[in-house]
């Protein structure tokens, strides 16, 4: 059943609508989204058809259609296994580019997170480019997923990819449907932050520091930090690093491969993601804690 969301009345009010795709066409169109989202080459797109195949089989697909009638964007995932328990891995998640500030992404994780939950699914598994600092704000930050491993150079080279210079390292990721913890970020959303109390009650393992006009290198990790919570500092704006100075996105990556590998292999989670303000400048930060056995 479709499910109509509205936002609160204002000048650029929307409606959003999010329901199972309504015919073919509606398959073939999510590939058209995948290349205009991820400029990605034919051989690199999920089919209509294999979408279509992968629904009927247990998948969950679901498309957000704007007020016109309009497919713009969808959300795919596909049953799994994990540990002898059902799951849903989440493989795609993709919106047009002129309703990127409406929500139409979380929108769409919503109805997929019920809709698993009616299937007496509670986890859905997924993965993030850990270089992508909106991406991992929007996985840990809102939706409350728990980062958990780290895969390098998951899939491989990646034809026609903006990012395809850099190994396509991933972030693997839990989302605890039912979970009192999401259930509590969904519903109130990330806590507001204040860079200077919240960043002297836990400990930086790195610091940045310039290396040109509008780029920062990364100090040495620390890498025995004992602490029940700690934070590892990114550039806000690292995805402009794959551009201006490749090897400085490299290092980057270097960095996130160490820290991330040396604490998860500790008993450590990236569970929030953490975006401040200071002084007019936006300051990112993956959240790591202990994970409660």
């Amino acid at each position: 059943m479709a499910q109509v969301i509205r936002r609160k009345k204002r000048k650029d009010e929307i409606k959003v609508t999010v329901a199972p795709l309504r015919n073919l066409a509606d398959y073939k169109s999510c590939e058209d989204i995948q290349r205009e989202v991820w400029r990605l080459p034919d051989i690199d797109i999920v089919p209509g058809r294999l979408l279509l195949s992968a629904s009927r089989a247990g998948g969950i697909l679901l498309g957000a259609y704007s007020n016109l009638g309009d497919l713009i964007g969808f959300a795919f995932s596909f049953p799994g296994m994990e540990e002898g328990r059902l799951v849903q891995h989440s493989y795609a998640l993709a919106v047009r580019m002129a309703y990127r500030n409406f929500d139409v992404g979380f929108k769409l994780k919503m109805v997929q997170r019920k809709e698993a939950l009616k299937r007496k699914i509670s986890l859905i598994t997924a993965s993030f480019d850990p270089m992508q600092p909106l991406n991992a704000y929007f996985a840990l930050g809102k939706l409350g997923q728990l980062a958990v491993g780290y895969e390098e150079n998951l899939l491989g080279a990646v034809a026609g990819r903006a990012d395809r210079a850099l190994p396509t390292d991933r972030i693997v990721t839990r989302w605890n449907l039912d979970s009192s913890a999401v259930v509590r970020r969904l519903e109130a959303g990330p806590p507001p932050r204040d860079y200077r109390r919240d960043l002297k009650q836990r400990p930086l393992i790195n610091h940045l520091s310039e290396a040109a006009p509008g780029l920062a290198a990364s100090s040495a990790v620390k890498l025995n930090c004992n602490e029940e919570q700690f934070l590892f500092e990114l550039p806000a704006n690292l995805p402009e690093f794959r551009h201006r100075n490749l090897g400085l996105a490299l290092e980057w990556q270097g960095k996130m491969r160490q820290v991330f590998r040396h604490y998860f292999k500790r008993g450590y989670a990236a569970s929030d993601f953490w975006l401040l303000e200071q002084d007019g400048h936006l300051r990112s930060f993956y959240f790591f804690e202990k994970r409660k056995l």
